[in-house]
């Protein structure tokens, strides 16, 4: 977030939101820690400035040491992590479960997947044409082609369990 502008704690948390809570989630409670750290190790250094209340705020902004150690973590591979998925999870245990039921999970995780794709793509209009690498846009547009992908692999195994489970009822 620091690498395209200065912001304020509050400013990244609101950045988070969209279209980053995709893809990564983090609150005001995690947040200000990583600024505490990052400060510590000289990656980013604050600005106080008159703020809307009563108390100053502190705009952030990364040192070229932070834009150094940034642009090399981009690059390194990313830590292995154990996949938790829960329907999954549930899948694999659904031959306990009381098939109309078991259709009925399935037609509801549809129907998030398919909203879900629909905002996606109503966002992958907006760009046009993709933005070049190098552009901060890029990101914004690369992460969203991944997201496409994944909702649109989702929606189709959900339509396959509701065809499944409705051919064994």
């Amino acid at each position: 977030m620091l690498a395209r502008g200065e912001r304020t704690g509050y400013d990244i948390a609101a950045a988070m939101r969209r279209p980053v809570s995709y893809f990564w989630t983090a609150g005001h409670s995690q947040i200000h820690p990583e600024l505490q750290k990052l400060l510590a190790g000289g990656l980013v250094v604050y600005e106080t400035r008159h703020g809307p209340g009563p108390q100053d705020k502190k705009v952030y902004r990364l040192t070229p040491e932070g834009s150094g150690a940034l642009r090399e973590w981009v690059t390194t591979p990313p830590r292995e992590r154990p996949e938790r998925d829960e329907l999954v999870l549930k899948t694999y245990a659904s031959w306990l479960a009381d098939p109309p039921l078991l259709k009925r999970l399935f037609a509801d995780q549809l129907a998030l997947h398919e909203a879900r794709l629909a905002e996606y793509e109503r966002e992958e209009g907006l760009f046009g044409e993709p933005p070049r690498p190098g552009d901060p846009k890029f990101g914004n547009y690369a992460t969203l082609r991944c997201g496409l992908g994944y909702e649109r692999h989702r929606a189709e195994w959900c339509r396959w369990m509701v065809a499944q489970l409705s051919d064994s009822l």
